[in-house]
């Protein structure tokens, strides 16, 4: 699986992501988030370049887009090193992983995301964390969307309105980090339980 390396910050970005794709024998991919090859789920880890966003003086607006990743390995580098306790804490209860600050040289950079990604005791049980983002009944939707059925029948068959279901795929697509159809049923025939399915 690749990594995901997400970086808006321009040549400083590029220059990153040269040191790090070198130094780290892992496959890596630079994309802003939305417009990466594949569904977020697909990537071993998100590694997000804080670098741009230590440049906003109200950090907490500048880490607000980040609410919408939902992933079981998220490492935050280059996070400004005056980042108040409420903020990391809110972050971590998202699942960040604060990896480095601003502050932190390029050799201990390196060494700090080298070891984040091969310690698999973040990401121990991933098919279980990735289910544990979706409520059990997007997990029942999902489920029934494998079958290739519109949402008016998946609406009748569990006895909700067809709003209902649209409701729940929005947040389902966003959860899993999917665009359409087709890649959340490839996607819960990957993480799901076969028995669901």
């Amino acid at each position: 699986m690749p990594v995901l390396f997400v970086s808006n910050s321009g040549l400083h970005g590029e220059l990153l992501f040269s040191l790090i794709s070198t130094s780290i024998p892992y496959e890596w991919e630079k994309a802003e988030i939305g417009q990466q090859r594949h569904c977020l789920q697909h990537y071993q880890a998100i590694v997000i370049d804080c670098w741009q966003m230590a440049t906003n003086p109200d950090l907490e607006q500048s880490f607000s887009g980040l609410k919408k990743i939902y992933h079981p390995k998220i490492l935050l580098i280059n996070f400004p090193a005056g980042i108040s306790k409420h903020l990391a804490n809110k972050l971590r209860r998202r699942n960040f992983h604060l990896l480095c600050d601003a502050n932190t040289n390029q050799e201990n950079l390196v060494r700090k995301l080298c070891a984040a990604l091969r310690n698999p005791d973040d990401t121990a049980s991933e098919d279980q964390s990735h289910c544990q983002l979706l409520t059990r009944r997007e997990q029942e939707i999902l489920t029934q969307l494998t079958s290739g059925d519109s949402n008016s029948v998946i609406a009748d068959r569990l006895h909700l309105s067809e709003h209902t279901v649209k409701n729940h795929m929005y947040n389902i697509f966003r959860k899993i980090g999917v665009k359409n159809r087709l890649q959340a049923s490839n996607w819960a025939k990957l993480h799901l339980q076969a028995e669901r399915i």
